[in-house]
């Protein structure tokens, strides 16, 4: 695993690093003769907590929440290149999602064949252009909160880390960072630890291209864009990302979202910082409705190694939205990752999110098989975890 100098933007990517168990594949025959050979590697992660979790509320009577969960979504991949001369190589990447605690038919988040990344396309000097799903902003930040002092993965649940819980959300609702559909990604290559990415999605991400909205003429208007540059060179990390989408149809938000992420190590130390700025316009049948929705978010990773564990602490701070006082939040997260191998992580964490009187940020996926009850306007979430990750 590289510690802090990476060129990718997705978080299997992030896991696949010296995990995959290559495996060598003919391709078909015809006539009894080879006609081609593609180099394919399966690899993935399975992940489980043990949480204690409570709801602090005013308004209704809580308790606490025992559970078992996958809040990660394990996943295995399928990866391959076919080398074709010149220095062009064709490739694809198939990755399919599963929790580890519960099945499709009780909820699960993971439902099965290609639900995450999943694309085909061409690499060569000139970089790599791909074709599919591709995961964009939801996961810009995690490289200075998820990977450890010992450049592994840490075992933390997703929900204590800010980058879900509080950039990817307003305090109103989700921002619809997740994987783009419909999309064509070109990463640039690695040149003296600059990078850069440049994506392009047809409908916003949305599955609806081209489809009639009633009462709009506009319907194939939407549209989308994305672009991440980067910088990691020893012991520095930086990273600058932007997002524009227009919903299709007209009828929905139109997001534009802005997120800093970087961060430093010296003797032992990491200290990052995050900044995200998102602005969400409301529109119905093509206009404008209601005001626009701003806020901005920063948050301060730390960790420190010690042999092979890793000390880890954050604080993450929303601010109010345009025209709602008091729609902000905290969230504190504390924990210690041990690093039992290069593949294998545990540790225990605790963290602890405070909305304000009309702030409603969830732990990730709140409400789901993922984490506990959703929390309401003004109130607090708080869990206790233990947590095992092991990448093959």
């Amino acid at each position: 695993m590289q510690q802090n100098n990476f060129s990718f933007t997705t978080l299997g990517e992030i896991l696949m690093k010296k995990s995959l168990l290559a495996l060598a594949v003919l391709g078909a025959f015809a006539a009894g003769t080879v006609q081609a050979q593609t180099n394919v590697s399966i690899g993935g992660v399975i992940r489980a907590n043990i949480k204690s979790y409570k709801i602090s509320s005013t308004a209704r009577q809580t308790s606490n929440e025992l559970r078992i969960d996958d809040d990660f979504n394990s996943r295995f991949w399928l990866t391959g290149t076919e080398d074709l001369g010149g220095g062009l190589k064709a490739l694809f990447y198939v990755e399919n999602r599963f929790n580890t605690d519960v099945g499709t038919a009780q909820g699960a988040t993971g439902n099965g064949l290609g639900n995450g990344d999943t694309f085909v396309g061409l690499r060569g000097d000139f970089g790599q252009v791909t074709l599919g799903k591709h995961t964009w902003m939801s996961t810009q930040g995690l490289t200075t909160e998820l990977i450890t002092g010992t450049g592994t993965v840490a075992s933390i649940p997703t929900s204590m880390l800010a980058t879900f819980n509080v950039f990817d959300q307003t305090g109103a609702g989700y921002l619809d960072t997740t994987r783009r559909l419909n999309s064509i990604t070109y990463r640039t290559p690695n040149i003296s630890g600059f990078s850069g990415t440049v994506g392009i999605a047809a409908a916003g991400g949305l599955s609806n291209e081209g489809v009639v909205t009633a009462g709009n003429p506009n319907y194939n208007d939407g549209k989308e864009y994305f672009l991440q540059g980067a910088y990691a060179n020893g012991p520095l990390y930086l990273n600058l990302a932007y997002w524009d989408a227009e919903v299709e149809g007209g009828t929905g938000a139109d997001v534009q979202q802005l997120r800093f992420s970087g961060s430093y190590k010296f003797a032992g130390f990491k200290v990052g910082l995050g900044v995200d700025r998102a602005e969400v316009q409301p529109v119905a049948a093509g206009a404008n409705f209601g005001g626009k929705i701003s806020r901005t978010a920063w948050s301060i990773p730390l960790s420190y190694a010690i042999g092979n564990g890793t000390v880890m602490a954050s604080f993450t701070k929303a601010g109010d939205r345009t025209g709602v006082t008091d729609s902000g939040a905290k969230m504190y997260t504390v924990g210690y990752d041990q690093a039992l191998s290069k593949r294998t992580n545990v540790g225990v964490f605790y963290s602890r999110l405070d909305n304000d009187r009309n702030g409603a940020y969830q732990p990730f996926l709140a409400g789901t098989t993922f984490t506990g009850t959703a929390p309401v306007a003004g109130e607090t979430a708080s869990t206790f975890g233990v947590g095992i990750h092991h990448t093959f």
